[in-house]
């Protein structure tokens, strides 16, 4: 830029007023109007302020301003705070320079002499924060204040672009370039349905395509040294350089793609205790044994917290796999007081009730929220939904904040308890590092229960939030406090209303399932007064068993749904003590184990029975008639003539032939002809029969029907096959006569 280019005001030009754009107007009154490009406002300045604005350099021409260099280009669309510190100085020692030489008159900018005494006054009075490195000269700054001006006056357009400098070719072959592009997209990320490799097998095959394609070409190879193709660093540095959301959705699809562009999110508000809970299973990093020392495993611990306070509502320690069992129990936990909890929990281990702060969380929920796991699906859950007034939302796939909550409790669960118990598994196996953990198995399924139970009362609940800057249990006295405590259902309903729930049919004999039989005196009278509304014996009824005691089932009388005794209890009948007292995993398990008990599969007793079986079968089959309709031809072939069962029955005499023996005559014989058709047709004006019993000639011959049978299957097939033309002149003439008939 050699020198600022003078303002000249027409209609219609484009300016730059502080570096934005405005279209110059017309006069009005002593004013002129300029027009924003961007967003169309109106401002009207007077003739003495434009001058003014011109020699102060705010007003400017757009050709000055297109004319800067492209990388101040870009310097002004960035923010001054995203530059780097050493980008910030660069401006910052440049200011005071600018500033001194824009104090000066207009006519002496341009003067070399004036700007080495602004030089010269900068460099004595010590005006410059950031000292520069050496004294610049006068064409320099002139430089600086031309480009500074033209910016309007923007101290951006002083920065320095050092990074930007230096070699701005490409060093690499563009073939090169093309052959690492698709060695990147045949191997690293492929499309074909072959799994994403490593940048080094991406690597090899660009060697590869760069040496096939010049041996075709005949061209000569690039080379970097004595052994090398191609550098080591160009695919990993191309493949840095390209859109990683587009690489990931190639290489492990979309849904990784979308967790890698994903955001932190803040949870949900919630505004009062119980509003909404969260629950989630976790399988816990601790292995734990029975009371003879032997390993059981890791068992499954299912939450559920309350979104406002961070209080644990319930909770169940169980080896039942995620399922209606387990959200059941830490379910009815959770609506229940928990006073008989903390008492079964220290009875189990044989200790005394000994809390530092109290349970008080219990009541109803209105909204719990969990994954799209099938026990929150189940019919079981649908019925508990219902009958409690709660409402089950099932969350989105891959929206982890969504149920934070509970996550960031196994995580300090994690951290603060179980990582520190003998047996622990850790969360990542390289935590471990030389521990054992079988060899550490000391705490059996009741002391973890007490060991969580413990952590969950005395420490979480007491503990600080690092959110919401309050502890759980302050949070919850207040909430409750505020909004009152809601009541939990009562108990003789709340044990059938988190049962497993199945539809059976009530008979006189009550209730079956896997063998096992309930009774009640309650359920005859539910019998009888369906039966007399609906006229049926048995009924079909919605039933629910304890999971935990099968001693008891419950049935809902659907004629008083809502009321408190609409769900009749009915108790177990069996001779088997040790079935009375299983959960019902347990005793599915047992009846697991009884199969598997029975005898094995008998190979010779099956083969008897297989032989027998196919011996009545051949008896009964061969009593059976055929079914099968005669072949057509065969049928004409044994009953030809007009009326067929005149020549195989012979004429009818009287009233009692059909009770007689047929009769028999030849076919061969030539006076075995048919009557004479009449003058009315030939079924018509017969004479009547005569009365008296048929005589039957004496050397007419019986036809056997299996001889006859056995020709013509000899002959039917022959009468298929067309003669050949040989055949056709060898064969002896027939004369064809009209048939006649006796009077």
């Amino acid at each position: 830029m050699r020198g600022i280019v003078p303002v000249r005001f027409h209609i219609g030009d484009v300016i730059r007023i502080d570096s934005r754009q405005y279209i110059v107007g017309s006069e009005r009154e002593q004013y002129r109007i300029f027009t924003e490009k961007e967003t169309g406002k109106e401002m009207l300045l007077a003739g003495h302020g434009l001058l003014d604005m011109v020699k102060t350099g705010r007003i400017t021409t757009d050709a000055a301003y297109r004319a800067l260099d492209a990388n101040v280009m870009e310097n002004l669309q960035v923010d001054w705070g995203s530059f780097s510190d050493i980008e910030r100085t660069s401006a910052l020692q440049k200011q005071p320079y600018v500033k001194k030489l824009h104090a000066l008159p207009e006519p002496w900018r341009n003067k070399s002499k004036h700007i080495d005494k602004v030089i010269e006054c900068v460099e004595e009075n010590g005006a410059r924060q950031y000292p520069y490195d050496g004294t610049p000269r006068a064409r320099l700054v002139s430089d600086w204040y031309k480009r500074w001006i033209a910016a309007g006056r923007d101290i951006r357009a002083l920065i320095d672009n050092h990074s930007r400098k230096g070699y701005r070719t490409d060093r690499v072959d563009p073939k090169v370039r093309h052959a690492v592009h698709l060695a990147i997209a045949d191997k690293y990320a492929p499309e074909n349905g072959c799994p994403p490799g490593t940048m080094a097998a991406a690597l090899k095959e660009a060697r590869f395509i760069i040496e096939l394609h010049n041996n075709e070409v005949g061209s000569a190879l690039p080379t970097l040294g004595a052994k090398k193709l191609i550098g080591k660093h160009l695919v990993s540095r191309t493949i840095n350089g390209m859109d990683q959301y587009e690489l990931t959705a190639k290489r492990h699809g979309p849904q990784e793609a979308a967790k890698l562009a994903k955001a932190n999110r803040v949870g949900p508000i919630v505004t009062r205790p119980l509003e909404e809970a969260e629950v989630d299973h976790t399988q816990l990093d601790l292995l734990v044994c029975d009371n003879e020392g032997r390993i059981l495993g890791r068992p499954w611990l299912t939450v559920i917290i309350d979104r406002y306070s961070r209080m644990i509502l319930g909770f169940s320690l169980t080896f039942t796999p995620p399922s209606w069992v387990s959200v059941m129990e830490a379910l009815r936990i959770a609506l229940q007081p928990k006073e008989h909890l903390l008492e079964s929990v220290c009875r189990a281990i044989g200790k005394d009730v000994a809390f530092e702060f109290t349970y008080p969380c219990f009541g109803s929920i209105e909204r719990l929220f969990c994954d799209n796991g099938p026990e929150f699906r189940s019919a079981s859950m649908k019925e508990t939904e219902r009958a409690i007034n709660m409402q089950i939302i099932d969350l989105p796939r891959a929206a982890g904040w969504l149920k934070g909550r509970i996550e960031r409790w196994f995580h300090s669960l994690n951290t603060g308890l179980v990582h520190l118990l003998p047996g622990t598994t850790k969360s990542n196996p390289r935590a471990l590092r030389n521990y054992k953990p079988m060899k550490h198995v000391e705490l059996s399924l009741h002391d973890a229960n007490w060991l969580i139970t413990k952590f969950i009362v005395d420490h979480h609940h007491s503990t600080e939030h690092s959110e919401t800057g309050e502890a759980p249990l302050v949070m919850w006295e207040r909430g409750i406090s505020e909004h009152g405590q809601p009541a939990p259902p009562p108990d003789e309903l709340l044990v059938p209303l988190t049962g497993k729930v199945i539809r059976r049919k009530l008979s006189p004999n009550g209730i079956f399932y896997k063998h096992l039989r309930w009774q009640s005196n309650a359920w005859s009278v539910l019998i009888g007064r369906s039966k007399h509304l609906e006229g049926k014996r048995s009924i079909e009824v919605t039933v629910r068993i304890d999971p935990m005691d099968l001693n008891f089932i419950y049935i809902l009388d659907e004629t008083r749904i809502g009321e408190r005794d609409a769900w009749i209890q009915g108790e177990l009948e069996t001779d088997d003590p040790n079935i009375a007292g299983m959960t019902l995993y347990q005793y599915e398990h047992y009846l697991e184990c009884e199969r598997n008990a029975r005898p094995a599969y008998d190979k010779d007793t099956h083969l008897k029975q297989a032989r027998s079986s196919r011996e009545m079968s051949h008896l009964v089959k061969s009593k059976l008639r055929p079914t099968k309709k005669m072949p057509s031809k065969l049928a004409r072939l044994m009953t030809d003539g007009r009326n067929a069962g005149e020549h195989v029955r012979g004429s009818r005499l009287g009233r009692d032939e059909s009770t007689t023996t047929i009769g028999y005559h030849d076919h061969q014989d030539p006076k075995l002809l048919s009557p004479p058709p009449g003058e009315r047709g030939p079924f018509r004006g017969r004479q009547p029969l005569p009365s008296g019993p048929t005589q039957i000639e004496p050397n007419l011959t019986r036809l056997d029907p299996a001889a006859f049978n056995e020709t013509a299957r000899s002959v039917a097939p022959a009468r298929l096959t067309a003669p050949s033309p040989a055949e056709n002149r060898s064969r002896p003439k027939l004369a064809v006569r009209p048939r006649s008939h006796l009077d």
